[in-house]
């Protein structure tokens, strides 16, 4: 190189902290690096560009592995380990950029494995390089030199590499020399003595002109004490876009963040079992490495523990940590030197114009980009299409193609047949001349004929063409925000950022920043700082109402509430079985008409269908059998019409004479008729809520007689939502958690009662439709969607329950009666009760209600299961299915309260689970006896 004169660089070169990662520890003098390699730090790449960048001219700077470190390694059973454990990387980057090379467009470099690494492409380019070899890495920008534009690799003075281009993005800029590396020890000579001779004279950069370089320099704040910030944010409130938006506006500032670990290890080219794209949440990203000193979160202690000593401005980003009061005073712990200011940043509610415009702006990036995606698309698809049907056209280009060749075969053909008759005709001179001009004109349509497919294939190759200009000229479409989406201040991500469990277990000890905790300045950036408290306090109660309670636990009044009602639902069902049984075998025996033969009785022994008599004479008894139907339907058509309306009195009977054995008697039919109408009155009449005893309305009729299957349904869900909101007030213990939000009945219905809600079952598609038909019970307050409870939850009985079922009952009834069918409910049996037990063929006669009735005990005792009770008959669409004792309405018959769907299970055969019925234990001793509830 030709003497320069010019003015030379006076302070010497070396690598600002700002521009250095948080794992590099840096020496006074002599430009030595290392990086730490403890609590995980071994895995990540550290990096440090130098301040002075070259900008015209041709320079170099040389680096030399001085160590090569083997940190500790933990067995990793789910993870990989990252290879190379050493790596080197030397080249150029822009200024601001990233300080891991190759990563992006701004910077280029050679690795220690051979490798021209430029945005993460790789190209094999030199040979590897390794300890105790001085490296030169030579940028040349003379315009007029042969290799301009170009970087070079040397080793031990001898080239390596091929000189290689310049990236067309980094020509033209201040390019700066910059080391990353891994588990290694670096030293870097920027000169202006060579440490080794290269063949040819090149200077280093310390000897650079000051005209052909760039030099940064590090602003010290005018205290001497640099900025922690902690900003205060809600979770989904624009937490993460301000801080990008701040980093972007302030790049001194140094970001401690789980989020910021989790990205260098991606750049560290860290192995991930769910890839990087996947997150828990914003805040708290699981590691899930399979390296246990990242995922035991050891790198983030070691990050803390190493920002204390740096001189650096940091925003400390802990979204829960930060609205906590308890956490916020351990984190200014960590902060305490005299060389930092602790600042808390508040934004709270309407943010800043310029951060309107920025999330705005990311709005329509991402409208803009989905638009692009399903535009491209289509075009892959519309491509397709179009090969498609280019293909289907030249296929039938082809068959034309072949038709006309095989046409112009065959009339070439019949050209020479017909030259060939001519010469005959003229050899035996009898050639016709009219003949001959009659067939002249044949020859034009074949011409006419020729011509149409080249026409036709002239059309095809145009359509073609066209299609294909439409294709180029087509530009994805430019989207636009909506009028909602310009009203909207945060942008809602797809992953949040705090957990729902994290959230629910915490927001309740959100607290705005003072500075009594420890703060030098507490800065409110959006709302003032009057306004802050107000708006969190709105905040809180609006997520007390739409959170969920995670950690809700039932507790024992729950217990005691179900215990006692699946009892009392099993004694009123089995009451209404009993009456109904009663009332079967009150019904008197079909009369005998004056006249007609007694039916017979068969004896013991007697084949099926044989009748005997009284003198022991036998007749046909198919014949008899035969008669005694037909007579019984002469006197049913003559007693009723197919509707049960009765018929007018026979002609010379008295009106309400009673027929009896001997012929005397009155229309049995006509009397039941005016009885049913008696009741009918009598039930428009009567008082659902009067009735003292639910059990006996008279003559030991229960209210509750009429009962099907879908009232004892609606009864259970009447109770259970009651008793659930109930049981949420109790169990949550704070007055402005009113209820249970709509959108949490089923995980509130599934922790309490350990069940699946089936909300098809009950023949809807929404809770708000569910709840009209118990809206005497609970209901929703239409502002907030919360289920409120209706009736008080210290009810001495259950009572009330059956009488607001049996009037709702009525209700319907009438309504369904004056031809209102939407009244008539939908219920689904089998996705209420589940698929109905096997069948089990009887080996013996059932036993009468009485002692089923018998075997339920008196005194319950909760979360014990009683032992199941007999099976009963199948009986008619009345009668509600068999309830398990002690078991939720409809369950199996395996056992108690949530046995097969969930929920308190069945007891075993000894200790706490000890085979424990509600009457006397079976077998060893079970809890109940060693002090257990109920005792």
């Amino acid at each position: 190189a030709e003497e320069d004169n010019r003015k030379r660089i006076k302070d010497s070169i070396t690598h600002l902290t700002i521009d250095t990662t948080l794992n590099l520890m840096p020496s006074v003098y002599g430009n030595v690096l290392m990086a730490l390699t403890d609590g995980g730090m071994q895995y990540l790449l550290a990096g440090a560009r130098a301040n002075v960048g070259i900008r015209h001219g041709r320079y170099m700077f040389e680096a030399k592995i001085c160590e090569i470190l083997n940190p500790h390694e933990t067995d990793a059973k789910r993870g990989r380990a990252v290879v190379p454990r050493q790596l080197l990387r030397v080249g150029f980057s822009t200024a601001g950029s990233c300080l891991f090379l190759g990563e992006t467009e701004d910077s280029c470099c050679f690795d220690s494995e051979g490798n021209f690494v430029h945005n993460r492409k790789t190209v094999a380019a030199s040979q590897k390089f390794a300890r105790d070899q001085v490296i030169g890495i030579v940028l040349n920008l003379e315009e007029d030199s042969p290799n301009a534009s170009t970087v070079s690799l040397f080793r031990d003075g001898v080239r390596i590499s091929q000189p290689q281009p310049l990236p067309e993005n980094l020509k033209g800029k201040a390019l700066f020399p910059t080391v990353t590396f891994r588990n290694l020890t670096v030293h870097l000579n920027y000169g202006p003595v060579s440490g080794t001779k290269m063949p040819f004279k090149c200077r280093l950069l310390q000897d650079a002109a000051i005209k052909d370089v760039q030099v940064l320099s590090q602003t010290v704040p005018k205290d001497g004490k640099y900025e922690v910030l902690f900003p205060v944010c809600l979770p989904d409130e624009g937490t993460f876009d301000w801080l990008d938006m701040f980093l972007e506006n302030h790049p001194e500032h140094c970001e401690l963040s789980d989020r910021k670990i989790l990205e260098w290890a991606e750049k560290s080219g860290v192995w991930r079992n769910k890839g990087y794209s996947w997150k828990a949440s914003n805040d708290k990203p699981d590691m899930n490495f399979g390296i246990a000193q990242m995922d035991d979160f050891s790198i983030r202690q070691i990050l803390h523990t190493v920002a204390q000593a740096h001189h650096r401005h940091f925003v400390y980003m802990e979204v829960k940590s930060n609205l906590i009061k308890e956490d916020r005073k351990e984190a200014l712990k960590k902060f305490s030197a005299p060389h930092f200011k602790k600042i808390a940043q508040v934004m709270m509610g309407e943010p800043t114009r310029d951060f309107k415009e920025k999330v705005h702006s990311l709005l329509l990036k991402e409208r803009q980009d989905r638009a692009d995606m399903e535009f491209k698309q289509r075009k892959v698809e519309e491509s397709r299409k179009r090969l498609y049907e280019k293909e289907q056209k030249d296929a039938e280009r082809e068959r034309k193609r072949v038709e006309r060749a095989a046409k112009k075969a065959q009339e070439a053909a019949l050209k020479v047949e017909e030259e060939r008759r001519a010469v005959d005709a003229k050899l035996a001179e009898v050639q016709d001349p009219e003949q001959g001009d009659a067939q002249m004109p044949d020859s034009e349509p074949r011409k006419e004929e020729e011509k149409a497919p080249e026409a036709e294939e002239d059309e095809d190759d145009d359509g073609a063409e066209d299609d294909k200009k439409d294709a180029e000229l087509e530009e994805p479409p430019q989207v636009q925000l909506t009028d909602e989406e310009k009203k909207m201040h945060f942008r809602k991500q797809a992953v949040k950022d705090m957990t729902e469990w994290t959230l629910s277990t915490s927001f309740t000890n959100f607290t705005t920043p003072t500075k009594e905790e420890g703060f030098d300045d507490v800065k409110h950036v959006w709302l003032t700082k009057n306004k802050c408290p107000t708006y969190l306090k709105e905040w809180i109660l609006h997520r007390k109402i739409t959170t969920r309670v995670e950690n809700i636990v039932p507790s024992h009044w729950f217990g005691e509430q179900w215990a006692a009602w699946q009892l009392q639902l099993h004694k009123w069902q089995q009451k209404q079985l009993e009456w109904k049984d009663s009332m079967k075998r009150a019904v008197p025996p079909p009369e005998v008409k004056e006249g007609t033969k007694a039916p017979e009785q068969k004896q013991e022994g007697q084949p099926e269908g044989a009748a005997a008599t009284a003198g022991g004479t036998g007749g046909d008894a198919g014949e008899n059998k035969a008669v005694d139907e037909m007579d019984d339907e002469d006197e049913e058509e003559k007693e009723f019409d197919v509707f049960g309306v009765p018929k007018p009195e026979q002609e010379g009977q008295p009106e309400g004479a009673e027929a009896t054995a001997g012929g005397t008697g009155g229309d049995a039919s006509e009397n039941r008729a005016a009885d049913e109408m008696d009741d009918e009155e009598e039930e428009k009449e009567f008082d659902v809520f009067g009735v003292p005893n639910i059990c006996d309305i008279g003559k030991g009729e229960p209210l509750f007689n009429n009962f099907t299957f879908e009232d004892w349904a609606l009864l259970s869900i009447r109770f259970e939502l009651h008793l659930l909101v109930h049981a949420f007030r109790r169990d949550v213990s704070d007055p402005e958690r009113v209820g249970i939000h709509k959108d949490h009945i089923l995980f509130y219905y599934n922790k309490y009662f350990r069940k699946t809600f089936n909300l098809k079952g009950y023949g809807v598609e929404a809770y708000e439709d569910l709840v009209e038909l118990v809206s005497d019970t609970v209901s929703f307050n239409r502002k907030t969607m919360v289920l409120e409870p209706q009736l008080s939850g210290d009810l001495d009985a259950f009572d009330l329950f059956i009488k607001l079922t049996e009037e709702c009952r009525r209700e319907r009834n009438l309504l369904i009666d004056s031809g209102k069918e939407t009244a008539r409910l939908n219920f689904s049996q089998t996705a209420l009760t589940g698929p109905p037990p096997a069948q089990v063929p009887p080996a013996q006669a059932v036993p009468p209600a009485s002692m089923v009735v018998a075997a339920v005990p008196q005194q319950p005792r909760p979360y014990h299961q009683r032992a199941p009770r007999p099976q009963v008959p199948a009986r008619s669409y009345a009668v509600p299915p068999p309830v398990n004792t002690g078991g939720y309405y409809g369950g199996s018959a395996a056992g108690g309260y949530g046995a097969s769907r969930g929920g308190y299970r069945p007891m075993q055969s000894s200790g706490y689970a000890g085979a424990q019925s509600y009457g006397a234990p079976k077998g060893g001793k079970g809890y109940y006896n060693k002090g257990g509830y109920g005792k």
